[in-house]
């Protein structure tokens, strides 16, 4: 049984399928509009900016063990 709605469970059930995984979404005093996806394999971040509307994307692929 999942956690989630309907709707969310299709958009999620490929990003967080292992315990650990986390997905959050914030937008800072300034402004920002932050996302970050953190599984064992990758670390991904989007940042968007108010003033330029630039987004700013980091992605760190981790090494397997």
């Amino acid at each position: 049984m999942s956690l989630l709605p309907d709707s969310l469970h299709s958009l999620f059930s490929g990003l967080l399928s292992k315990p650990g995984d986390k997905f959050s979404a914030e937008i800072t005093p300034t402004g920002k509009q932050v996302v970050k996806i953190n599984t064992e394999e990758i670390k991904h971040t989007a940042v968007k900016y108010p003033s330029t509307g630039t987004i700013v994307e980091t992605i760190v692929h981790k090494e397997k063990k």
